[in-house]
């Protein structure tokens, strides 16, 4: 087993090509359209959001669980204040 302390920013796992990060982002900010070349798990915490990815658009709240592949175009505008977790998988 390999653990990680979900305090930091973000940590990278040894033994597995991932980082694993922690954010919050107050109520009204907006998170521009970005892509990376990692596939990436979300797990939101608490509050909502309203997330465009591949075209089409979520809103998400404390609970849900989310995965954007590699190379898909997403972004968000917060709508009450959310913590969350995510993964970032290197594709080999």
């Amino acid at each position: 087993m390999e653990l990680l302390n979900v305090h930091d920013d973000q940590r990278r796992f040894q033994h597995l090509p991932a980082t694993f990060g922690r954010l919050s982002f107050p109520a009204g900010t907006e998170l521009p359209e970005t892509e990376h070349e990692q596939d990436e798990v979300s797990f939101i915490h608490t509050g909502r959001m309203r997330a465009v990815s591949g075209g089409r658009e979520y809103e998400l709240a404390a609970g849900d669980v989310t995965f954007i592949p590699a190379g898909e175009r997403h972004r968000a505008v917060v709508l009450e204040e959310v913590t969350l977790s995510y993964l970032l998988l290197e594709r080999r």
